[in-house]
């Protein structure tokens, strides 16, 4: 070989490992990571998003920007995300009401929950828990049913919304028990909260976070929790389940989505993020100080599992309920 095209192949050489450096420079991520909350801020669901952001944007080595596109329970931003382009720079803090229960409530709903996503990660939870006004003369689930009996159908309770968790829970309450209430639905549940501390309506059942202060200062009375294991934020409630509603369960579940199509190994770095900060006892302990539980470390197969079972189990009680929504 001679001298001359010995430097010539040397050049081309050193110009391939040079092309090459920005390319390995560009590993996911290589720029801030925007992650949808399909609701306003302050709410758990915006709140549990900007804590996981906060703590998993020095492992990512980027920001991770929080982007409030609320609205319609949620579905709002689910479509922002169902529609975004699939290269892991846009995430969805997704809620039970739009990756869930919406394909049973709405006749058409802009995006397909099991098709237009890549479930990552459960991240957590918040319980619903029945409470009522000081003057409502029942201190147990069992005592509610009895005044919900004797007031003849007149009993009024509210939810943040027609289609709302809390007003399902009411509906799957009515059937597990044959009450008869009136549903009075609010536009949010700050409303809500506020007539139920006025005596403008009898009872609320609401996660358990915003409604947490007025019971421990007396406003409001908690008479039970739907969750089938009594929350740490009160030890001493007891769950609806074990006060003979077998089987009661009602509250808001958290999860991370990506748009359908989104690489397998973001969704691995993700996927392995998520699973070690839930498994973090200090972080555990500071979402239950903001209202709500993390949930246990799981893998995206899992996650698809549970939302499978969660649309079925949601499905059969709006349907029973025959609530529907346009």
């Amino acid at each position: 070989m001679s001298h001359a095209r010995a430097i010539a192949l040397l050049s081309f050489a050193a110009i391939g490992i040079a092309q090459a450096v920005p390319v390995f420079a560009q590993a996911y991520p290589n720029r801030a990571i925007r992650m949808v909350v399909g609701f306003p801020p302050g709410g758990f669901t915006d709140i549990l998003a900007r804590q996981i952001g906060d703590r998993l944007a020095p492992n990512m080595g980027q920001p991770i920007v929080i982007d409030n596109r609320s609205g319609n329970a949620g579905i709002i931003g689910a479509d922002v995300v169902a529609k975004a382009k699939p290269d892991g720079y846009t995430l969805l803090m997704g809620h039970n009401n739009s990756n869930a229960v919406a394909p049973s409530l709405y006749a058409k709903l802009p995006y397909d929950v099991r098709k237009d996503f890549a479930p990552i990660a459960q991240t957590g939870s918040v319980a619903t828990v029945l409470v009522v006004h000081p003057s409502v003369p029942a201190r147990t689930v069992k005592e509610f049913i009895a005044v919900a009996g004797r007031s003849k159908g007149q009993l009024r309770v509210a939810s943040s919304g027609v289609g709302s968790t809390q007003h399902l829970a009411i509906e799957r309450f009515k059937l597990a028990t044959g009450a008869q209430m009136i549903h009075v639905p609010y536009k949010g549940s700050g409303p809500a909260i506020i007539d139920l501390i006025g005596g403008h309506i009898d009872a609320n059942f609401d996660g358990i976070g915003p409604v947490l202060p007025y019971i421990r200062s007396g406003k409001l009375r908690a008479l039970g929790v739907g969750t089938m294991q009594r929350v740490p934020q009160m030890p001493e409630l007891p769950t609806i389940h074990e006060q003979g509603l077998a089987g009661f369960e009602s509250g808001s579940w958290f999860g991370v989505f990506a748009p359908a199509g989104t690489p397998r190994d973001v969704i691995e770095r993700w996927s392995t993020a998520l699973r070690g900060l839930m498994a973090q006892p200090e972080f555990a302990e500071r979402i239950i100080n903001l209202g709500g539980q993390l949930a246990k470390p799981n893998t995206p197969e899992e996650f698809i599992a549970f939302i499978d079972l969660e649309i079925e189990r949601w499905g059969k009680i709006v349907r029973a309920a025959n609530v529907r929504l346009e």
